[in-house]
């Protein structure tokens, strides 16, 4: 998430409107599309849920919330960040309106924007996203009784997207001519009701395939009142993923993309350190595996997947009444940008921090409010750190050496998961 004053000043002269869609490169010697200054949100303002976009930079700078839905923008609110490099805003009054998208235009070049959408008995984040690909899959949905999976398909930019939508179930890869060909308007948010067109599947798969123009594409999974949201990502190879402790159920879930086989390794990095290969195994084309992780371990660990294709890695947690979900990262780094992360009133957060790298380092965590804190703590080579959060706008982690950091949050029986935001050089 690293963008230039220059053209978040343009970005701001120009409006939304006439944002230009990032082409995918055709050759190798055709020069690359510049990326816009912005952040792209799912928005859910339906069904008693509202959403809250949180921003946090590394400077007092102005930004801006632009809503979009069915062609158009919905509303529009300036913000800036304060003192304290954070700020929270309420979607709805930035004109948001339904199952919409939210165009973030940021202050500075490390910045990072989240969601919280919230219910009187639910909750959900996700960090929002940056950069469009040409591939992006996820994986964990279901259609089975009592449950309801979406896919939601956001383009901020002035050029009309097609996609190509694989979906792979636990009855095979679907055949639906809704997955051909489906165009997304500019300045538009679709929803693909996979409920609807793909009943009573019990584990779900997608991979979406940019043909034309720009997407940015996220899932969203509701199970009784409880709502998960995650984001789809570009299938890699080498994957890094931290857990929260506790006893609940929760799951890693790794699905191939391709044709053909693809081994891979999972390594466990638990309370004794880190133990290679601690699940290894074989997927055939598009094929997916669960690992029970509670069975594993019930204190904070971390786990990293290296496969021998592209793959996804999502962590799934389950509970009769709680869901959560969120997607591995493909790097570590020294800076992570927690947004929305807290300890809500009457409940409880924490932040997951893996120590990636060969050396002890030192870890800063600090809270991006209005009254900051910072706490330093010591974390050893290749071993997983929990803390407790406060309430905040959301968090930033420093390191003197390589990590990775998630967050989690639990208010009654609703909980909600994050994956963090890295910042390679800010």
């Amino acid at each position: 998430m690293k963008y230039l004053a220059a053209a978040l000043i343009l970005a701001f002269a120009v409006g939304i409107a006439i944002l230009p869609s990032p082409e995918p490169a055709q050759h190798e010697s055709q020069p690359a599309t510049a990326v816009p200054p912005i952040s792209v949100c799912p928005i859910v303002e339906v069904g008693g849920r509202s959403t809250n976009v949180a921003v946090l930079s590394s400077v007092n700078g102005l930004g801006r919330l632009t809503t979009f839905a069915a062609g158009g923008e919905t509303g529009s609110l300036e913000f800036r960040t304060g003192g304290s490099g954070s700020v929270v805003v309420p979607a709805v009054d930035a004109g948001a309106i339904g199952v919409s998208g939210g165009l973030v235009e940021l202050p500075s070049d490390a910045t990072a924007a989240g969601v919280l959408v919230n219910s009187p008995d639910s909750m959900a984040s996700e960090s929002c996203a940056d950069i469009p690909t040409s591939q992006a899959a996820l994986t964990g949905g279901s259609t089975a009784s009592g449950s309801a999976f979406e896919l939601q398909l956001l383009n901020p930019y002035a050029g009309e997207a097609t996609l190509e939508v694989t979906v792979t179930t636990d009855a095979g890869i679907e055949s639906d001519s809704r997955f051909d060909s489906v165009i997304v308007p500019p300045l538009t948010s679709l929803t693909l009701d996979l409920t609807t067109i793909i009943p009573g599947r019990e584990s779900i798969g997608v991979d979406v395939e940019t043909t034309r123009g720009s997407v940015l594409v996220f899932g969203r999974q509701t199970i009784g009142s409880e709502t998960a949201i995650w984001r789809a990502v570009a299938p890699g190879q080498d994957w890094w993923l931290p857990v929260p402790g506790g006893a609940d159920p929760k799951q890693l879930l790794i699905s191939s993309v391709g044709s053909g086989d693809v081994e891979y390794q999972v390594d466990l990095y638990g309370p004794e350190g880190l133990q290679e290969a601690f699940e290894t195994g074989v997927l055939g084309s598009r094929g997916q595996a669960r690992i029970p992780l509670d069975e594993v371990t019930t204190t904070a660990a971390a786990f990293r997947i290296i496969a021998t294709g592209p793959v996804v890695a999502d962590l799934w947690m389950q509970s009769e009444t709680g869901l959560a979900a969120t997607s591995a990262s493909p790097v570590d780094a020294p800076v992570w940008l927690l947004p929305g992360a807290a300890g809500p009133a009457g409940g409880s957060g924490s932040a997951v921090v893996l120590n990636s790298g060969l050396e002890e380092v030192t870890v800063t965590l600090r809270s991006l409010t209005d009254q900051s804190l910072t706490r330093d703590f010591t974390l050893p080579s290749e071993r997983v750190l929990s803390v407790d959060l406060v309430a905040a706008n959301g968090y930033r982690i420093e390191s003197t050496g390589p990590i990775v950091a998630m967050w989690t949050s639990q208010l009654g029986a609703a909980r909600t998961a994050a994956l963090g935001v890295p910042i390679q050089d800010g």
